[in-house]
């Protein structure tokens, strides 16, 4: 009989870390539709690198660069959900997340009188616990899958 390769399991996350890596996504989310970006940069660590299209930002100090200028942009009403969510452990300080991120978006103010799909998206993350035991983004790259035709880039881009 041959012996075959055998690999370790893959480690678990915890019901807590699982918990805690939704909150993470929910917060980037809602932090976002509302402009919050001092709270949307805590999310990152402090060596993030982000990616949508050809638009890259790297560092804690360009994501908030980044979405700051995107709030400053003008009235710009978008929500984003998240779904599908599959997360699994690296070790016992990183983790891989990856989902699939439906966005409306329009320009002006609420309410809004139409919407539709603005993007179908795959988010596929990497996140790091820090020392303060906080999950954070440390790599977040975002795939378009479904475009609507008016979307000419990401915001920034």
């Amino acid at each position: 009989m041959n012996k075959r390769d055998v690999t370790a399991p893959a480690p678990t996350l915890t019901i807590e870390d699982q918990l805690a890596l939704q909150q993470l996504n929910a917060d980037f989310a809602y932090y976002l539709d509302h402009h919050q970006v001092d709270a949307l940069v805590s999310l990152f660590s402090e060596d993030a690198y982000y990616r949508h299209g050809e638009r890259i930002s790297t560092g804690r100090a360009a994501i908030e660069a980044l979405f700051r200028g995107r709030s400053a942009a003008g009235d710009r009403v978008a929500r984003h959900m998240i779904s599908g969510l599959r997360l699994a452990r690296l070790d016992a300080e990183r983790a891989t997340g990856c989902s699939v991120v439906t966005t409306w978006a329009a320009n002006g103010v609420i309410p809004i009188n139409h919407a539709e799909p603005h993007l179908v998206a795959d988010f596929d993350d990497t996140y790091i616990r820090g020392a303060d035991g906080r999950w954070r983004i440390e790599r977040r790259e975002i795939s378009r899958i479904f475009v609507a035709q008016d979307n000419t880039g990401p915001v920034g881009g």
